[in-house]
């Protein structure tokens, strides 16, 4: 239910559809940036100006031991949508 970034990496902790309309609607991201890894799922976020933009449009920013986490706690939920 919330949208997490290390401040490299742009996730969902609940679905792949919640972070696709973040990433595409919010902040204009293209549909082919999306980073379809098997395990972790994400949008890069390559300038400081995109991380800036993102935490301002309502992305958590988490540690990166943090975001590993969500990954493991959401299980295949972030694999649906």
């Amino acid at each position: 239910m919330a949208i997490l970034t290390d401040g490299v990496h742009l996730i969902s902790d609940t679905s792949l559809e919640e972070l696709h309309t973040f990433a595409i609607g919010k902040l204009g991201f293209k549909p082919h940036w999306f980073q379809d890894h098997p395990i972790h799922p994400h949008y890069d976020l390559t300038t400081t100006r995109a991380k800036d933009k993102a935490i301002r449009m309502g992305a958590i920013l988490v540690s990166p031991a943090k975001l590993v986490m969500a990954y493991r706690q959401a299980g295949d939920p972030i694999n649906s949508g």
